[in-house]
Protein backbone atom coordinates (compact mmCIF):
# COMPACT_ATOMS: atom_id res chain seq x y z
CA UNK A 1 0.00 0.00 0.00
CA UNK A 2 2.83 2.40 0.87
CA UNK A 3 4.42 1.76 -2.52
CA UNK A 4 1.13 2.41 -4.31
CA UNK A 5 0.60 5.73 -2.47
CA UNK A 6 4.17 6.85 -3.20
CA UNK A 7 3.83 5.99 -6.90
CA UNK A 8 0.47 7.77 -7.15
CA UNK A 9 1.69 10.96 -5.44
CA UNK A 10 4.86 11.02 -7.56
CA UNK A 11 2.84 10.82 -10.77
CA UNK A 12 0.32 13.35 -9.42
CA UNK A 13 3.13 15.82 -8.70
CA UNK A 14 4.17 15.50 -12.35
CA UNK A 15 0.65 16.37 -13.50
CA UNK A 16 0.67 19.56 -11.37
CA UNK A 17 3.95 20.71 -12.93
CA UNK A 18 3.03 19.69 -16.49
CA UNK A 19 2.72 22.27 -19.27
CA UNK A 20 -0.89 21.24 -19.90
CA UNK A 21 -1.91 21.95 -16.29
CA UNK A 22 -0.15 25.33 -16.38
CA UNK A 23 -1.94 26.15 -19.64
CA UNK A 24 -5.34 25.16 -18.24
CA UNK A 25 -4.66 27.17 -15.08
CA UNK A 26 -3.95 30.20 -17.28
CA UNK A 27 -7.30 29.66 -19.02
CA UNK A 28 -9.02 29.45 -15.62
CA UNK A 29 -7.30 32.69 -14.62
CA UNK A 30 -8.69 34.47 -17.70
CA UNK A 31 -12.14 33.04 -16.95
CA UNK A 32 -11.99 34.36 -13.37
CA UNK A 33 -10.91 37.80 -14.64
CA UNK A 34 -13.93 37.90 -16.96
CA UNK A 35 -16.22 36.92 -14.10
CA UNK A 36 -14.62 39.61 -11.94
CA UNK A 37 -15.37 42.24 -14.59
CA UNK A 38 -19.00 41.10 -14.70
CA UNK A 39 -19.19 41.35 -10.91
CA UNK A 40 -17.80 44.88 -10.97
CA UNK A 41 -20.42 45.79 -13.56
CA UNK A 42 -23.27 44.56 -11.34
CA UNK A 43 -22.02 45.38 -7.87
CA UNK A 44 -19.51 48.14 -8.50
CA UNK A 45 -16.79 46.32 -6.54
CA UNK A 46 -15.14 42.91 -6.08
CA UNK A 47 -16.04 40.76 -3.09
CA UNK A 48 -12.89 38.65 -3.49
CA UNK A 49 -9.63 39.24 -5.34
CA UNK A 50 -8.86 37.41 -8.57
CA UNK A 51 -5.77 35.89 -6.94
CA UNK A 52 -7.72 34.42 -4.04
CA UNK A 53 -10.37 33.03 -6.40
CA UNK A 54 -7.71 31.38 -8.55
CA UNK A 55 -5.98 29.84 -5.52
CA UNK A 56 -9.32 28.52 -4.29
CA UNK A 57 -10.14 26.98 -7.69
CA UNK A 58 -6.69 25.36 -7.85
CA UNK A 59 -6.98 23.96 -4.33
CA UNK A 60 -10.36 22.32 -4.89
CA UNK A 61 -9.26 21.15 -8.35
CA UNK A 62 -6.23 19.40 -6.84
CA UNK A 63 -8.32 17.73 -4.12
CA UNK A 64 -10.88 16.49 -6.66
CA UNK A 65 -8.16 15.47 -9.13
CA UNK A 66 -6.32 13.42 -6.52
CA UNK A 67 -9.55 11.64 -5.55
CA UNK A 68 -10.38 10.90 -9.21
CA UNK A 69 -6.83 9.72 -9.95
CA UNK A 70 -6.96 7.34 -6.99
CA UNK A 71 -10.24 5.84 -8.27
CA UNK A 72 -8.92 5.51 -11.81
CA UNK A 73 -5.72 3.75 -10.76
CA UNK A 74 -7.27 1.67 -7.95
CA UNK A 75 -9.98 0.25 -10.21
CA UNK A 76 -7.63 -0.08 -13.18
CA UNK A 77 -9.36 1.94 -15.90
CA UNK A 78 -6.96 2.04 -18.88
CA UNK A 79 -7.36 4.87 -21.39
CA UNK A 80 -5.56 4.43 -24.69
CA UNK A 81 -3.99 7.76 -25.66
CA UNK A 82 -5.31 7.27 -29.20
CA UNK A 83 -8.81 7.24 -27.69
CA UNK A 84 -8.11 10.53 -25.88
CA UNK A 85 -6.80 12.02 -29.14
CA UNK A 86 -10.13 11.13 -30.80
CA UNK A 87 -12.42 12.20 -27.94
CA UNK A 88 -10.99 15.67 -27.33
CA UNK A 89 -11.20 17.03 -30.95
CA UNK A 90 -14.66 15.48 -31.35
CA UNK A 91 -15.83 17.23 -28.17
CA UNK A 92 -14.46 20.50 -29.55
CA UNK A 93 -16.38 19.93 -32.80
CA UNK A 94 -19.60 19.45 -30.85
CA UNK A 95 -19.12 22.87 -29.23
CA UNK A 96 -19.81 24.37 -32.67
CA UNK A 97 -23.43 23.38 -32.00
CA UNK A 98 -23.54 24.33 -28.32
CA UNK A 99 -20.75 25.13 -25.88
CA UNK A 100 -22.12 22.76 -23.24
CA UNK A 101 -21.26 19.81 -25.51
CA UNK A 102 -17.62 20.18 -24.43
CA UNK A 103 -18.64 17.65 -21.78
CA UNK A 104 -17.14 14.22 -22.57
CA UNK A 105 -20.46 12.44 -21.94
CA UNK A 106 -21.65 13.53 -25.39
CA UNK A 107 -18.46 12.85 -27.34
CA UNK A 108 -17.81 9.64 -25.38
CA UNK A 109 -21.32 8.30 -25.96
CA UNK A 110 -21.31 9.04 -29.70
CA UNK A 111 -17.80 7.69 -30.30
CA UNK A 112 -18.57 4.55 -28.25
CA UNK A 113 -21.75 3.89 -30.22
CA UNK A 114 -19.97 4.37 -33.56
CA UNK A 115 -17.23 1.99 -32.42
CA UNK A 116 -19.74 -0.67 -31.34
CA UNK A 117 -21.70 -0.46 -34.60
CA UNK A 118 -18.91 -0.08 -37.15
CA UNK A 119 -15.84 -1.39 -35.33
CA UNK A 120 -13.99 1.90 -35.85
CA UNK A 121 -12.41 3.51 -33.95
CA UNK A 122 -11.32 0.52 -31.90
CA UNK A 123 -11.74 1.58 -28.28
CA UNK A 124 -12.31 -0.08 -24.93
CA UNK A 125 -15.94 1.03 -24.51
CA UNK A 126 -16.43 -0.05 -20.84
CA UNK A 127 -13.20 1.71 -19.85
CA UNK A 128 -14.15 4.92 -21.67
CA UNK A 129 -17.62 4.99 -20.10
CA UNK A 130 -16.22 4.24 -16.63
CA UNK A 131 -13.62 7.00 -17.06
CA UNK A 132 -16.30 9.54 -18.01
CA UNK A 133 -18.39 8.36 -15.06
CA UNK A 134 -15.49 9.15 -12.71
CA UNK A 135 -15.04 12.57 -14.34
CA UNK A 136 -18.70 13.35 -13.60
CA UNK A 137 -18.28 12.11 -10.06
CA UNK A 138 -15.37 14.55 -9.78
CA UNK A 139 -17.59 17.30 -11.16
CA UNK A 140 -20.33 16.51 -8.65
CA UNK A 141 -17.84 16.68 -5.77
CA UNK A 142 -16.55 20.06 -6.97
CA UNK A 143 -20.11 21.40 -7.31
CA UNK A 144 -21.07 20.17 -3.83
CA UNK A 145 -17.96 21.61 -2.19
CA UNK A 146 -17.33 24.79 -4.16
CA UNK A 147 -20.05 25.37 -6.75
CA UNK A 148 -21.90 28.00 -4.71
CA UNK A 149 -18.84 30.16 -4.04
CA UNK A 150 -18.78 33.66 -5.56
CA UNK A 151 -22.31 33.28 -6.95
CA UNK A 152 -23.19 36.63 -8.52
CA UNK A 153 -26.44 38.29 -7.35
CA UNK A 154 -28.32 39.75 -10.35
CA UNK A 155 -31.76 41.02 -11.31
CA UNK A 156 -33.76 39.14 -13.96
CA UNK A 157 -37.08 39.26 -15.72
CA UNK A 158 -39.58 36.48 -15.10
CA UNK A 159 -42.81 35.45 -16.81
CA UNK A 160 -44.96 35.93 -13.71
CA UNK A 161 -42.79 37.99 -11.39
CA UNK A 162 -40.50 40.85 -12.38
CA UNK A 163 -38.05 41.93 -11.44
CA UNK A 164 -36.68 39.03 -9.41
CA UNK A 165 -33.38 38.39 -7.71
CA UNK A 166 -31.26 35.46 -8.85
CA UNK A 167 -27.71 34.14 -8.62
CA UNK A 168 -25.42 33.31 -11.52
CA UNK A 169 -22.94 30.50 -10.88
CA UNK A 170 -20.09 30.08 -13.32
CA UNK A 171 -17.20 28.06 -11.93
CA UNK A 172 -14.14 26.63 -13.67
CA UNK A 173 -11.56 24.43 -11.96
CA UNK A 174 -8.14 23.25 -13.24
CA UNK A 175 -7.98 19.55 -12.39
CA UNK A 176 -4.65 17.65 -12.50
CA UNK A 177 -5.24 14.00 -13.23
CA UNK A 178 -3.47 10.66 -13.51
CA UNK A 179 -4.66 8.08 -16.04
CA UNK A 180 -3.60 4.52 -16.78
CA UNK A 181 -2.38 3.91 -20.29
CA UNK A 182 -0.46 1.24 -22.21
CA UNK A 183 3.23 1.99 -22.89
CA UNK A 184 4.13 2.59 -26.53
CA UNK A 185 7.29 3.40 -28.49
CA UNK A 186 6.39 7.07 -28.18
CA UNK A 187 5.61 6.76 -24.45
CA UNK A 188 7.81 3.97 -23.07
CA UNK A 189 7.27 2.80 -19.50
CA UNK A 190 9.54 4.49 -17.01
CA UNK A 191 10.14 4.19 -13.29
CA UNK A 192 9.17 1.33 -11.05
CA UNK A 193 5.89 -0.33 -10.29
CA UNK A 194 4.10 -1.96 -7.41
CA UNK A 195 2.32 -5.28 -7.04
CA UNK A 196 -1.45 -4.97 -7.47
CA UNK A 197 -4.21 -7.40 -6.31
CA UNK A 198 -5.24 -10.32 -8.51
CA UNK A 199 -8.58 -8.67 -9.36
CA UNK A 200 -6.81 -5.62 -10.77
CA UNK A 201 -7.48 -4.13 -13.32
CA UNK A 202 -11.28 -4.28 -13.22
CA UNK A 203 -12.02 -2.80 -16.64
CA UNK A 204 -9.46 -4.49 -18.85
CA UNK A 205 -7.53 -7.72 -19.16
CA UNK A 206 -3.97 -7.37 -17.87
CA UNK A 207 -1.75 -6.87 -20.90
CA UNK A 208 1.75 -8.32 -21.08
CA UNK A 209 3.47 -4.94 -21.10
CA UNK A 210 1.59 -3.68 -18.08
CA UNK A 211 0.35 -0.14 -17.66
CA UNK A 212 1.95 3.21 -17.04
CA UNK A 213 0.74 6.27 -15.15
CA UNK A 214 0.35 9.26 -17.43
CA UNK A 215 -0.11 12.83 -16.12
CA UNK A 216 -3.04 14.73 -17.59
CA UNK A 217 -5.03 17.87 -16.80
CA UNK A 218 -8.60 18.93 -17.48
CA UNK A 219 -10.80 21.96 -16.91
CA UNK A 220 -14.13 21.14 -15.26
CA UNK A 221 -16.87 23.74 -15.59
CA UNK A 222 -20.15 24.33 -13.84
CA UNK A 223 -22.60 27.03 -14.84
CA UNK A 224 -26.17 27.61 -13.80
CA UNK A 225 -28.80 29.84 -12.25
CA UNK A 226 -30.26 29.82 -8.76
CA UNK A 227 -33.81 31.18 -8.95
CA UNK A 228 -35.97 28.79 -6.93
CA UNK A 229 -33.36 28.26 -4.20
CA UNK A 230 -30.28 29.98 -2.81
CA UNK A 231 -26.92 28.94 -4.37
CA UNK A 232 -25.89 26.48 -1.65
CA UNK A 233 -29.21 24.61 -1.84
CA UNK A 234 -29.17 24.75 -5.64
CA UNK A 235 -25.65 23.34 -5.97
CA UNK A 236 -26.46 20.64 -3.41
CA UNK A 237 -29.33 19.42 -5.60
CA UNK A 238 -27.46 19.49 -8.91
CA UNK A 239 -24.33 18.00 -7.31
CA UNK A 240 -26.29 15.07 -5.88
CA UNK A 241 -28.07 14.56 -9.22
CA UNK A 242 -24.77 14.39 -11.11
CA UNK A 243 -23.32 12.14 -8.42
CA UNK A 244 -26.16 9.62 -8.80
CA UNK A 245 -25.82 9.88 -12.60
CA UNK A 246 -22.07 9.23 -12.46
CA UNK A 247 -22.47 6.17 -10.19
CA UNK A 248 -25.17 4.78 -12.49
CA UNK A 249 -22.93 5.22 -15.54
CA UNK A 250 -20.00 3.64 -13.70
CA UNK A 251 -22.17 0.66 -12.70
CA UNK A 252 -23.32 0.22 -16.32
CA UNK A 253 -19.70 0.25 -17.48
CA UNK A 254 -18.77 -2.42 -14.94
CA UNK A 255 -21.74 -4.67 -15.80
CA UNK A 256 -21.09 -4.26 -19.53
CA UNK A 257 -17.84 -6.23 -19.12
CA UNK A 258 -19.98 -9.36 -18.55
CA UNK A 259 -23.03 -8.38 -20.56
CA UNK A 260 -21.77 -6.84 -23.79
CA UNK A 261 -25.23 -5.64 -24.88
CA UNK A 262 -25.12 -3.17 -21.97
CA UNK A 263 -22.33 -1.34 -23.80
CA UNK A 264 -24.92 -0.16 -26.34
CA UNK A 265 -27.27 0.90 -23.53
CA UNK A 266 -24.49 2.77 -21.73
CA UNK A 267 -23.36 4.54 -24.91
CA UNK A 268 -26.92 5.79 -25.52
CA UNK A 269 -27.87 6.54 -21.92
CA UNK A 270 -24.71 8.44 -21.02
CA UNK A 271 -25.35 11.52 -23.22
CA UNK A 272 -29.16 11.17 -23.07
CA UNK A 273 -29.41 11.18 -19.26
CA UNK A 274 -26.89 14.00 -19.00
CA UNK A 275 -28.93 16.10 -21.43
CA UNK A 276 -32.13 15.37 -19.48
CA UNK A 277 -30.49 16.46 -16.23
CA UNK A 278 -29.30 19.72 -17.81
CA UNK A 279 -32.67 20.35 -19.50
CA UNK A 280 -34.82 19.88 -16.41
CA UNK A 281 -32.29 21.75 -14.28
CA UNK A 282 -32.57 24.81 -16.50
CA UNK A 283 -36.34 24.49 -16.93
CA UNK A 284 -36.93 24.28 -13.19
CA UNK A 285 -35.10 27.59 -12.71
CA UNK A 286 -36.59 29.48 -15.65
CA UNK A 287 -40.18 28.34 -15.06
CA UNK A 288 -40.24 27.62 -11.32
CA UNK A 289 -41.44 30.00 -8.63
CA UNK A 290 -38.62 32.38 -7.64
CA UNK A 291 -37.85 32.80 -3.96
CA UNK A 292 -36.35 36.27 -4.39
CA UNK A 293 -39.23 38.35 -5.68
CA UNK A 294 -40.03 41.78 -4.25
CA UNK A 295 -42.49 41.41 -1.30
CA UNK A 296 -45.69 43.39 -0.78
CA UNK A 297 -44.28 44.74 2.48
CA UNK A 298 -40.68 45.25 3.46
CA UNK A 299 -37.46 44.66 1.52
CA UNK A 300 -36.30 41.27 0.26
CA UNK A 301 -32.60 40.53 0.81
CA UNK A 302 -30.83 39.34 -2.33
CA UNK A 303 -27.36 38.91 -0.85
CA UNK A 304 -25.32 39.76 2.24
CA UNK A 305 -21.70 40.81 1.86
CA UNK A 306 -19.13 39.09 4.09
CA UNK A 307 -17.66 40.86 7.15
CA UNK A 308 -20.42 43.46 7.32
CA UNK A 309 -23.10 44.35 9.86
CA UNK A 310 -25.65 42.32 7.88
CA UNK A 311 -23.53 39.15 8.04
CA UNK A 312 -22.78 39.66 11.75
CA UNK A 313 -26.51 40.03 12.43
CA UNK A 314 -27.13 36.70 10.67
CA UNK A 315 -29.14 38.10 7.75
CA UNK A 316 -29.50 35.68 4.82
CA UNK A 317 -30.63 35.84 1.18
CA UNK A 318 -34.41 35.55 1.02
CA UNK A 319 -35.04 37.28 4.37
CA UNK A 320 -37.59 40.12 4.31
CA UNK A 321 -36.59 43.18 6.31
CA UNK A 322 -39.77 44.64 7.88
CA UNK A 323 -38.75 47.13 10.59
CA UNK A 324 -35.62 48.87 11.86
CA UNK A 325 -35.82 49.99 15.48
CA UNK A 326 -39.58 49.75 15.28
CA UNK A 327 -39.91 51.81 12.06
CA UNK A 328 -41.45 50.18 8.98
CA UNK A 329 -39.14 49.89 5.96
CA UNK A 330 -40.75 49.51 2.52
CA UNK A 331 -38.14 51.14 0.30
CA UNK A 332 -34.40 51.73 0.24
CA UNK A 333 -35.04 55.43 0.88
CA UNK A 334 -36.90 54.52 4.08
CA UNK A 335 -34.02 52.18 4.97
CA UNK A 336 -31.45 54.99 4.64
CA UNK A 337 -33.60 57.32 6.75
CA UNK A 338 -34.05 54.67 9.46
CA UNK A 339 -30.31 53.94 9.58
CA UNK A 340 -29.43 57.65 9.71
CA UNK A 341 -31.69 58.06 12.74
CA UNK A 342 -30.62 54.85 14.44
CA UNK A 343 -28.90 54.97 17.83
CA UNK A 344 -25.93 52.81 18.83
CA UNK A 345 -28.25 49.85 19.35
CA UNK A 346 -29.76 48.46 16.12
CA UNK A 347 -32.49 45.85 15.93
CA UNK A 348 -34.46 44.54 12.95
CA UNK A 349 -37.70 42.65 12.55
CA UNK A 350 -37.40 40.19 9.68
CA UNK A 351 -39.41 37.39 8.13
CA UNK A 352 -37.52 34.20 7.24
CA UNK A 353 -39.56 31.67 5.29
CA UNK A 354 -42.74 32.94 6.95
CA UNK A 355 -41.30 32.95 10.48
CA UNK A 356 -40.96 36.27 12.35
CA UNK A 357 -37.54 36.95 13.88
CA UNK A 358 -35.66 39.81 15.51
CA UNK A 359 -31.92 40.33 15.05
CA UNK A 360 -29.73 42.97 16.67
CA UNK A 361 -26.38 44.74 16.51
CA UNK A 362 -24.70 46.77 19.21
CA UNK A 363 -22.22 49.65 18.90
CA UNK A 364 -23.65 50.80 15.58
CA UNK A 365 -21.91 53.87 14.11
CA UNK A 366 -23.95 55.34 11.27
CA UNK A 367 -21.03 57.48 10.12
CA UNK A 368 -18.68 54.52 9.58
CA UNK A 369 -20.61 51.26 9.55
CA UNK A 370 -22.44 49.95 6.48
CA UNK A 371 -25.19 47.38 6.48
CA UNK A 372 -23.64 45.43 3.58
CA UNK A 373 -26.93 44.11 2.19
CA UNK A 374 -28.14 43.95 -1.42
CA UNK A 375 -31.93 44.10 -1.83
CA UNK A 376 -34.26 42.95 -4.60
CA UNK A 377 -35.42 46.17 -6.33
CA UNK A 378 -39.09 46.85 -6.99
CA UNK A 379 -38.13 48.41 -10.32
CA UNK A 380 -35.05 47.83 -12.45
CA UNK A 381 -33.62 49.57 -15.51
CA UNK A 382 -31.48 46.65 -16.70
CA UNK A 383 -31.68 42.89 -16.35
CA UNK A 384 -29.32 39.97 -16.58
CA UNK A 385 -29.97 37.88 -19.70
CA UNK A 386 -28.79 34.24 -19.46
CA UNK A 387 -26.35 33.17 -22.15
CA UNK A 388 -27.78 30.40 -24.34
CA UNK A 389 -24.21 29.29 -25.12
CA UNK A 390 -24.95 28.53 -28.77
CA UNK A 391 -22.00 27.37 -30.83
CA UNK A 392 -20.52 29.01 -33.91
CA UNK A 393 -22.30 26.67 -36.35
CA UNK A 394 -25.70 27.37 -34.73
CA UNK A 395 -25.16 31.13 -34.84
CA UNK A 396 -24.08 31.03 -38.50
CA UNK A 397 -27.14 28.96 -39.44
CA UNK A 398 -29.41 31.36 -37.56
CA UNK A 399 -27.86 34.35 -39.37
CA UNK A 400 -28.30 32.69 -42.77
CA UNK A 401 -31.94 31.92 -41.96
CA UNK A 402 -32.58 35.52 -40.93
CA UNK A 403 -31.06 36.81 -44.19
CA UNK A 404 -33.25 34.45 -46.20
CA UNK A 405 -36.39 35.76 -44.45
CA UNK A 406 -35.33 39.36 -45.09
CA UNK A 407 -34.90 38.68 -48.82
CA UNK A 408 -38.33 37.08 -48.99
Amino acid sequence: MAGFIKLLFTAFAQSITSFLYILITAIVYMHIKNEARLEETWLGFLRETVKNRLMNAMLYGMIAGLAASTLIVATGIPIDLNTAIILWPFALMLTLINKRFICFSYAGGIISLISLVSGWPKIDVPAVIAFIGILHLTESILILLDGHRDALPVVMEHKRFKPIGAFVMNRLWPVPLIILTIPTQVLPASGGGVAMPDWWPVFSMQNEGGFMLFPLALAIEYGGLAVTAVPRERTRLIGLSLGIYSLFIFALAYLSIRFSWLQYAAAVLMPSLHELIMYFSKKSQMEGKPILGAPWRGLRILDVLPDTIGSMMGLKPGDVLLNINGKAVNSEEMLVEALNNAPLYLWMDISRRGNAMTVEYRNYNRNKDKLGVIFVPRKASHFYIPDERHGLAFLMMKRLTQRKHLKM
